[in-house]
C-alpha cells in the first residue's frame, strides 16, 4: 500500500510538471520542468546527492525509501527564436541568462530578454526590474543598436544649430554605473555613442538554480555564484537583438505525455480500489 502511494505521489508530480509546462508554451524564455528521481548516498544530508553534482532540484521529497527523492529537473535546452523588430527584445542564443534587480533588493537571472526603457530612461525587463549592472539611456541618444556582443549603440542628436554649442561634443565621454560612453562621429549633425555592454551570466550547474517565479532563478550552493561574462566570448553565448526566445516546451510531446500520465493515474486508481475491495472482502471471510 506505501508503494501504491508513492506511486500515486510521482505521477501526480508528473502530471504537475506537464501541466506547468503547457500552460507556459507562450512563456517568452520558459524551460520546462523533467521528473527527476535522485538517489542520496546519506539519508541524513540531502546534499550527498548525485543532484548535487549534476544539477540538485530546488524540491525534494523522500519517495519509496529514505535515500531516494522525488523532484523535477529544469530543461535548459535551447530554445527557437522569434523575430519581433523592436532592438530592445534580447534572446540568448546559447549558453547565459541576464541578470536583473528585484523588488526586494535581489539579484535573479533570467532567459526572457523583454527590455524597455521606464520613465528614467533605465533598461528594464517586463516586470520593471532594472537590468544588472544599470544601464541608463541618456535622453539625447535615438536608434539604438545592440550588437550580438551586447555592445550598445546610438546615436547622439546633435542640438539644431550645432555651429552655437560645438563644445556638446567636445569630450563626451562620461559614465552611468560604471558603464563608458564614447564618440564616433558620422556626420554633421549626429554622432554614434558606444553606450555600454550587456553581460551575461553563467553557472558552472545551471541544473542548482532555484525557480523563483515570473521566470526567474536564483543562485543557490548547487548552482554555485553566477559566472559573468561578455556575450560571444568563452562559453557565453551571444545576443540577438529585435529577437526573443520561445518557450522550449514542445507542444506535441507534452499532450502525449499528459494523456499517458492521466492514464497511468486512472489504472493505479482501479487496482488500489481493487486491492481495497480485496482486503475488506478478507476481513469479511474471517468473520
Amino acid at each position: 500500500m506505501k508503494l501504491s502511494a508513492e506511486y500515486f505521489k510521482t505521477i501526480q508530480n508528473r502530471l504537475d510538471i506537464i501541466s506547468n509546462n503547457l500552460a507556459n508554451t507562450q512563456t517568452t524564455g520558459f524551460k520546462k520542468y523533467l521528473l527527476s528521481l535522485e538517489e542520496s548516498y546519506d539519508a541524513q544530508d540531502r546534499s550527498n546527492t548525485i543532484a548535487f553534482y549534476g544539477g540538485l532540484p530546488a524540491q525534494l521529497e523522500p519517495v519509496a525509501n529514505p535515500n531516494l527523492y522525488v523532484g523535477r529537473r529544469i530543461d535548459f535546452s535551447q530554445g527557437s527564436l522569434n523575430e519581433t523588430g523592436n532592438p530592445l527584445d534580447l534572446a540568448i542564443q546559447g549558453e547565459g541568462f541576464f541578470q536583473v534587480r528585484t523588488p526586494d533588493g535581489q539579484v535573479a537571472y533570467t532567459r526572457a530578454g523583454i527590455f524597455s526603457l521606464d520613465s528614467e530612461r533605465n533598461l528594464v525587463n517586463n516586470l520593471g526590474m532594472k537590468i544588472e549592472p544599470e544601464i541608463v539611456i541618456p535622453s539625447n541618444i535615438a536608434k539604438i543598436n545592440i550588437d550580438s556582443n551586447g555592445i550598445i549603440h546610438g546615436e547622439a542628436i546633435a542640438e539644431s544649430d550645432s555651429s552655437e554649442d560645438d563644445s556638446f561634443f567636445d569630450d563626451f565621454d562620461f559614465s552611468f554605473d560604471d558603464f563608458f560612453f564614447g564618440e564616433e562621429e558620422v556626420d554633421g549633425d549626429s554622432n554614434l555613442v558606444e553606450i555600454g555592454t550587456i553581460p551575461l551570466f553563467r553557472f558552472n550547474n545551471p541544473d542548482g538554480l532555484e525557480q523563483i517565479g515570473n521566470n526567474l532563478y536564483r543562485a543557490t550552493a548547487a548552482s554555485g555564484e553566477a559566472i559573468e561574462g561578455t556575450p560571444g566570448t568563452a562559453e557565453f553565448g551571444i545576443i540577438r537583438s529585435s529577437m526573443l526566445e520561445k518557450s522550449n516546451t514542445d507542444l506535441l510531446n507534452s499532450m502525449t505525455n499528459l494523456l499517458q500520465a492521466q492514464r497511468a493515474y486512472q489504472i493505479e486508481a482501479r487496482v488500489t480500489q481493487n486491492q481495497d475491495q480485496m482486503i475488506v472482502e478478507a476481513i469479511r471471510m474471517r468473520g
